[in-house]
């Protein structure tokens, strides 16, 4: 029982490594699009436009 255990929780950890790590997003939107479920909206992050990130470098944009 205990080995069965183990295995549903390495096999879960597995899932979400490949689902998470291994897997493209242009897949996993397409996978999310088959299963019924809208893609994640982007709102943030270096694609977003902002200026206020220190990680993209000292070069700005005019409409900062």
């Amino acid at each position: 029982m205990e080995s069965l255990i183990v295995g549903l929780i390495v096999a879960a950890a597995f899932a979400w490594v490949a689902w998470t790590i291994l897997l493209p997003a242009g897949l996993r939107n397409r996978l999310r699009r088959l299963a019924g479920r809208p893609e994640p909206i982007r709102t943030g992050g270096c694609g977003g436009g902002c200026c206020g990130c220190e990680a993209a470098g000292p070069k700005r944009s005019r409409h900062c």
